[in-house]
């Protein structure tokens, strides 16, 4: 069974739209969060710092969401994300958003990469991951 966790989230007013749904951009919100809590599930230290830049990490390099019900403020959503696929560089991370009934909401992914940099944002470059991060997200 491949690396999980599982949080809840509550919808609140200021993630709908004018028509009392939630709006797309609060789910790619709530992913990213949810995969800093994966991670941090796991003891991997997400993206640190070194003299206030940093220096290697795991930057987003695709994200997708697929909705398959509105929700409405005052609703509770389970985020379940788990680490769906784990290659050289890269890792995935899909998130299914659950209503209290265990009906899907949503379902999103996200690809990340273990890169470096040595200066400005165009020096990054993806990288092996580390070994022993490898291990913590079950490869």
């Amino acid at each position: 069974m491949p690396p999980s966790n599982r949080h809840n989230v509550t919808v609140e007013w200021g993630d709908c739209d004018p028509a009392g749904i939630v709006y797309y951009p609060a789910y790619f919100r709530w992913c990213d969060q949810a995969t800093g809590r994966l991670l941090q599930a796991l003891g991997i230290v997400r993206d640190p710092l070194v003299d206030g830049q940093w220096k290697e990490g795991t930057p987003l390099v695709k994200a997708e969401c697929s909705f398959r019900r509105p929700s409405q403020p005052g609703e509770v959503l389970t985020i379940e994300s788990s680490i769906a696929r784990v290659g050289r560089s890269s890792f995935e991370i899909a998130h299914l958003f659950r209503d209290a009934t265990g009906a899907v909401a949503a379902e999103g992914r996200e690809t990340r990469i273990y890169a470096r940099k040595d200066g400005d944002a165009r020096s990054l470059k993806a990288v092996a991951i580390p070994p022993e991060m490898r291990r913590r997200l079950g490869a």
